[in-house]
This record gives C-alpha cells, sequence and structure tokens, in this order.
C-alpha cells in the first residue's frame, strides 16, 4: 500500500500508552504526537527531534527484547522441528542481537540519519556509554533468562499445546472497546486440551505482578477466541528469578480491567482539541510530571531541560 500522509496519527489505546499518560502528559506528548511525520525530510524541529528521540533505547530494553526474541524462536523451533534449541544457541542468538546494539551506538551520525533503522543506548547518547559494570550484570541475567527459560510451565506446555501464539517481533494484537482500537502484545497465548487458555508473559527483570497489563491480553483472548475467563489462566513468568506468579481472573476482574481502560480512553481524548482527527491541544497543555527526579532518564530529557532546571530544589 503506497504511503499516505495523515496530519495526525491513527488513535489507538495500550496499556504501554495509558502508563506513559499517567507518569507524564509530557512524555505522552512527545512520544503519541509531537513525533509524528518527523521522518519527513521537511519536518519542523520539534517533530523530527521527538522523532527521533522516540527511537531510544536502553540496555535493559534491549536485553528484554533480545530475550523476549529467543524465547519465541525456541517455542516456534520446538514446535515445527521438534527441537528444543540449548544454551548456547540462544545465548549466540542474544549476544548477536545486543552487540549489534552496542555497535550501532557508537555511530550517532549514522544513527541520526536513521533513527528508525539503528539503534542508539540512552546511556550512548546521554552519557559515556554502558559501563563495565552494567555490561557485566547484564551477561549474568542473560544466562539467568535463558537458563530458566526453558524450564518454564509455559514453555513446556506451550511446546506440546494443540493451538498457541507466539508474539512477532514488532508484532501486536488488536481488538476493540468503547470504540477503540486497543493494542496489546502477549508474549504467549495457548490452549491446552482441556481447553483452557494461558496468556504467558515473560519477565527478564524484577517488580511485582502487573496482572492489569495480562488482564489486557484476557481480555484480547475472550474477543478473539470467544473464551469464557473460567478457562483463562494468566501467567507472569520471572525468568531471571525462576519463579511464577498465576492467577485466574473472575469476569468482575476483566470488566473492572474495562471501565478502567473507558476512563483512560476518556481521559486522553481530554487532552485533544478534535478528537475525531485525533488532533491534541498545544504542547503547554501537556504538563512535566510533578517528579522530576527520573527526567533525565526520559528519552526526550534534552526537549525540556531547561525546564526541569529551573524547578530543581536544593536539600532544604
Amino acid at each position: 500500500m503506497a504511503y499516505q500522509r495523515r496530519e495526525f496519527p491513527d488513535w489507538s489505546w495500550s496499556h504501554s500508552r495509558n502508563r506513559t499518560f499517567q507518569e507524564c502528559p509530557r512524555r505522552y506528548y512527545y512520544h503519541y504526537y509531537a513525533s509524528h511525520n518527523g521522518w519527513e525530510g521537511d519536518a519542523d524541529g520539534l517533530s523530527a527531534s521527538a522523532y527521533r528521540l522516540k527511537q531510544l533505547t536502553n540496555l535493559p530494553l534491549e536485553l528484554g527484547g533480545a530475550v523476549h526474541d529467543a524465547a519465541a524462536f525456541a517455542v516456534q523451533s520446538a514446535r515445527t522441528r521438534g527441537d528444543v534449541p540449548g544454551f548456547d544457541q540462544l545465548y549466540e542468538r542474544v549476544r548477536g542481537i545486543l552487540n549489534q546494539a552496542y555497535m550501532e551506538s557508537k555511530d550517532r551520525d549514522e544513527w541520526e540519519r536513521r533513527p528508525r533503522w539503528r539503534k542508539m543506548f540512552h546511556e550512548s547518547y546521554y552519557d559515556s556509554g554502558l559501563s563495565e559494570a552494567n555490561i557485566a550484570r547484564s551477561k549474568e541475567r542473560i544466562r539467568e533468562c535463558l537458563t530458566n527459560l526453558v524450564e518454564t510451565k509455559s514453555f513446556r506446555e506451550a511446546v506440546a499445546a494443540p493451538y498457541v501464539e507466539v508474539k512477532e517481533v514488532e508484532g501486536f494484537v488488536t481488538f476493540d472497546i468503547d470504540g477503540s482500537r486497543v493494542h496489546g502484545v502477549p508474549d504467549l497465548v495457548y490452549r491446552l486440551g482441556d481447553d483452557t487458555w494461558t496468556v504467558a508473559d515473560w519477565k527478564t527483570g524484577g517488580g511485582e505482578a502487573d496482572w492489569d497489563q495480562v488482564a489486557v491480553y484476557a481480555l484480547y483472548v475472550q474477543s478473539r477466541h470467544e473464551v469464557d475467563v473460567e478457562r483463562i489462566v494468566g501467567r507472569i513468568e520471572w525468568l531471571s528469578q525462576g519463579r511464577v506468579d498465576e492467577h485466574r481472573f473472575a469476569e468482575e476482574e476483566l470488566e473492572a480491567t474495562r471501565g478502567r481502560i473507558v476512563d483512560s480512553i476518556g481521559a486522553m481524548r481530554g487532552y485533544l482539541e478534535d478528537v475525531y482527527a485525533n488532533m491534541p491541544r498545544e504542547m503547554e497543555a501537556f504538563p512535566l510530571t510533578d517528579d522530576t527526579s527520573r527526567c533525565r532518564y526520559c528519552n526526550f530529557y534534552e526537549l525540556d531541560r531547561e525546564e526541569i532546571a529551573s524547578r530543581a530544589q536544593g536539600p532544604f
């Protein structure tokens, strides 16, 4: 299909979009609106900068993406060829992805010319690059995740399941709520012989279980496969720790999630000048977060550096 220019981006909702909106409306504006059409050669300065900065990545994010890629490859290989890749094969796959990102991050000029198609670590763009200590910790994290991956309940069940969906890189699923497209990217969805459906989420870091995110995936399974909630299992596999959290949703939980999505859609649309066109209000209508202590870790830090500095407060 030929490229058709749109003045404003398409509208949709996702869990990650809502999280960005809740954390910092200004970052939300840069990511979803100011960056739109920033790839065009005659894009204005803010649009071009926002589009470029939107593409920044960081080591935890790239590590997670590389392990997710390895997980999808392992499930597909086991199902299609009956061959479960060994640790060395998966490790080399992850190494290749991260080493390529590392090397690309050393060439800032080339990244600025092709930011969508090259990698640039936030640590390299704003600081002096990845530290040796950070690289060492990440190597250990990779080993932990890949060692535990093929031992997880989700992996073992998915290999033998009658039906399975594995997330493709850059892929997403879509369903409708309240007239809005809802995007989600479940890592793994499969149906067992007893007609139980599992929605699994691989996690390469720590933190607490985010069942709201998994509930969105459960809503997707309901919508796409017409599955009763009693037959859906939510599971979070903590790969670096070798543990699992599991949850069965009640219908009222999914309805509450649906209600929160509707409320979130309404709040986001409150920042629009024209809801039909998805035309945002002026940038000044999207305030910076009240907590600016973490702003220097934001992709768009350079765009608000002066405003952030003006808010700096001393220890008293």
